[in-house]
């Protein structure tokens, strides 16, 4: 039985010969592709269908679908209501990144010696040449390990997280997902709000309560940073969200007692201080500053404030609107 799916959520096509090279070269091999094409105009599904990747695709087994076309995270939605069910591990590959040849078997190792939510390795931060020029830093009490793959379990995870607004973890591309954990991504929700904008350490931090996350201490990938990357877009609805997911997460973690009054007030003060500094006088916060001024010490009227809010905000874009049904899955 084929262990893992690799998702490709495509909608850039610069940085597609790498990925693919990556795949490629992976010292385990029993996986299969599936890449939903979301670039104008069909380009990527017409650069290969006239040959550009044969070279480096000839030995996958790679299936080509056509995206929704409604925005990044619904693209990801879309492959793991389709395609994302099938095999007992989800690898979601974003279009710009790579990985190294061990990736996969690192992260089968690890899912093979216990019952997991996610594994997530370490990556290196690249320049648009894709050669590595730094890395996350790590939480103390992670860097002070000196096992290669840590089990770290729910009240480690939401602790070194939250209270901080620290992603130490990375992103999409160096995780594996469980089974348990593409179900919790399709939810997307902790304490009933939503994770959009931080939907990678949104849904380790949600499937940690269901089974350990394992981290690997080595770099077997690389997040490519480059001027057409998402992070890039400092005023788009998705990068303000990602702000704003801070919040919901905290506010979400706190109803479910996995945070505490002091760990909530601490990253609701990032967040703001991060927001005023980059959208001080942007209409859409406007709601979001007036309620954090009067409901900031009174968690559970800043929960029923922020919740509304939340929900309007993510229903003006078609990439977050909480109004989309999911489609059926494909039989």
């Amino acid at each position: 039985m084929t262990l893992l799916t690799t998702l490709i959520p495509a909608y850039k096509s610069e940085h597609l010969a790498d990925l693919f090279l990556g795949l490629r070269t992976q010292s385990r091999t029993d996986f299969r592709v599936v890449l939903s094409d979301d670039s104008p105009g069909a380009f990527i599904t017409e650069q290969i269908r006239r040959g550009a990747f044969d070279a480096l695709i000839e030995r996958l087994d790679l299936t080509v679908v056509q995206g929704p076309r409604r925005g990044a995270f619904q693209n990801i939605r879309h492959l793991l209501l389709h395609c994302g069910t099938q095999t007992p591990l989800v690898h979601l590959h974003m279009d710009d990144d790579v990985i190294y040849p061990d990736f996969y078997r690192m992260h089968a190792m690890a899912h093979g010696s216990m019952a997991l939510g996610a594994s997530v390795s370490q990556r290196w931060l690249t320049g648009p040449d894709g050669r590595p020029v730094a890395a996350l830093p790590l939480p103390a009490v992670v860097e002070q390990q000196p096992h290669r793959v840590l089990a770290i379990e729910a009240d480690a995870m939401f602790a070194t997280t939250i209270p901080q607004c620290q992603n130490w973890l990375g992103e999409f591309s160096n995780c594996v997902l469980s089974q348990a954990a593409v179900q919790r991504l399709l939810d997307a929700r902790i304490g009933g709000l939503s994770y959009y904008g931080l939907a990678d350490i949104g849904v380790l931090l949600d499937v940690s309560q269901q089974a350990p996350i394992a981290f690997l201490r080595d770099h077997l990938s690389g997040f490519r940073s480059h001027p057409q990357q998402n992070t890039a877009k400092s005023q788009s609805h998705g990068l303000k969200c990602g702000y704003l997911a801070w919040v919901a997460l905290a506010l979400g973690a706190h109803d479910i007692g996995r945070i505490d009054d002091p760990q909530l007030m601490s990253a609701l003060a990032i967040t703001v201080n991060h927001c005023i500094q980059r959208y001080a006088g942007d209409p859409a916060l406007a709601e979001f500053f007036a309620l954090v001024q009067a409901h900031a010490q009174q968690p559970d009227a800043l929960r029923a404030a922020f919740g509304g809010y939340w929900q309007r905000l993510l229903q003006t874009d078609t990439d977050s609107a909480s109004q989309l049904q999911p489609e059926p899955v494909a039989a």
